[in-house]
């Protein structure tokens, strides 16, 4: 008989804009195949053409949300703690087992959501799939504030570590996204990146100079825009008058999209067709200065045999990508290497064949599930269903 196995997202997975709802969606492939799946997560619509699920929906509750306030002023967890309590988490926990438990095995998705749904989980096997370490990008924006914000950044940073460590000590299994997020919830974490899916080699022209693409607003994402914008694109068509720019990503803020039509650059948000937009884009920018755990879009770009130029912060934790990328901190050497790939298009499409195969090799999709399954059921497990 299969195994019943509960997710618990405190978002709903789709569109899969943000990292926490990409990792849900590849939790739902990776089981599908292997248990009778039981999601629960707050309301949306579920698109068709998805694997196989039971979905159970949470629903908002102002009174849980002022509980929940009052016992994190009490017991100092991480304000950041309240953007997963405002639901009625037992309301739905617990009818979801009494229809279609008894569970075997509960996936809980980031540290946050912990403390409002431990305490309702009956599976024989619990799984905290915290993705990154929160804690390590507050420090990340306390660095980059000033004043009273740095103060109270490193505050939530220091709440925010305390839960992960305590989080991570009640769970049967602690998943991370990248092995540099490992020493934040002990050593029993295990690093799984939840890959990407590799579809047909680009072979149509390439009508985008450079792209640079995510969730245009979350704070690093937009830090890095904004410098893209600001240091390194004017000199990029100083050189080159001609150069093209593609932004693209969801929730893109007003000083992004004010600039789509101006000086070569073409603004897309939402992204819908992301595949195919990538695959119009000769070089993949990353300029990034903050953020933690691994970029998804970085291996995005290999797959779609984009050539690459980035940040060191930008490809963290992808060594064997950033070993065929070209990597520069200064914007004067970030526009400098665009514009020599630029002109040598032999060189930009070797490089970008070269990141594609890494992409095959180490960041395919049907891997990534198959090691997620096996994280979550065993392996004898998801060889004999």
């Amino acid at each position: 008989m299969a195994d019943r196995v509960l997710v618990v997202s405190s978002r709903f997975p789709w569109p899969p804009v943000t990292g926490d709802r990409g990792r849900v969606v590849a939790w739902l492939e990776a089981l599908a195949p292997h248990a009778n799946v039981t999601l629960v997560a707050p309301e949306g619509r579920v698109p068709v053409a998805v694997p196989p699920f039971r979905f159970v929906p949470v629903h908002r509750s102002a009174a849980r949300l002022a509980s929940a306030a009052w016992q994190t002023a009490k017991t100092g967890l991480p304000a950041t703690a309240l953007l997963a309590a405002g639901y009625d988490w037992p309301g739905a926990l617990v009818p979801a087992e009494r229809e279609w438990g008894p569970f075997d095995v509960a996936v809980v998705l980031l540290a946050r959501l912990d403390p409002w749904v431990f305490p309702h989980l009956r599976a024989k096997r619990r799984v905290l799939d915290a993705i990154d370490s929160l804690a390590g990008n507050l420090e990340e924006r306390a660095r980059a504030a000033r004043g009273p914000g740095r103060r109270l950044w490193r505050l939530e940073a220091r709440r925010t570590a305390r839960l992960e460590r305590d989080a991570a000590s009640r769970y049967d299994r602690v998943l991370v996204i990248a092995e540099s997020e490992r020493a934040a919830f002990g050593e029993r974490a295990t690093a799984i990146f939840h890959g990407v899916r590799l579809d047909r080699r680009a072979k149509d022209p390439r009508d985008f100079d450079v792209g640079f693409w995510g969730r245009l607003a979350y704070f690093a994402n937009r830090d890095a825009a904004a410098y893209l914008l600001e240091e390194i694109w004017p000199r990029i068509r100083r050189a080159k008058p001609d150069a093209s720019l593609v932004i693209a990503g969801a929730d893109a803020p007003a000083f992004v999209r004010r600039r789509s039509g101006h000086d070569g650059i073409t603004v897309i948000s939402p992204m819908v067709d992301r595949s195919g937009l990538l695959r119009r884009v000769r070089v993949a920018l990353f300029p990034v200065r903050f953020g933690s755990g691994q970029s998804t879009r970085v291996p995005e770009a290999a797959e779609a045999s984009c050539a690459l130029v980035a940040t060191p912060e930008a490809v963290r934790g992808l060594g064997t990508i950033a070993a065929e990328a070209i990597v520069e901190s200064e914007p004067e050497r970030l526009a400098a290497r665009v514009l020599g790939l630029l002109a040598d298009p032999g060189a930009a499409a070797a490089q970008g064949e070269r990141l594609r195969l890494v992409a095959e090799r180490e960041f395919s999709r049907s891997d990534a599930c198959r090691r997620l399954a096996e994280a979550a059921l065993g392996e004898d497990q998801t060889r004999t269903s």
